[in-house]
Formats: structure tokens, sequence, C-alpha cells
């Protein structure tokens, strides 16, 4: 169950970093796009 547990906690953690590497590299993508407001 221990085993198990600590699996979960393992895979969790690695989405959460995936999550902040995905935000940081689309806040240095947006930082370097020139500030134009184009409605959608």
């Amino acid at each position: 169950m221990v085993k198990i547990d600590r699996k979960v906690r393992e895979v969790i953690s690695q989405i959460k970093l995936a999550e902040a590497e995905k935000a940081d590299a689309q806040n240095r993508i947006d930082a370097a796009a020139p500030q134009v407001s184009v409605a959608t």
C-alpha cells in the first residue's frame, strides 16, 4: 500500500513539474510576442 502511495505522489509531482514547465514556456512566448491585442 505504501509503495502505491509513493508512486502516486511521484506521478503527481511529475505532472505538476511538467505543468510548471509548460506555463513557464508559455510565459516566455507571451513575453516575447509583440503586445498586440487581437479580438477573437
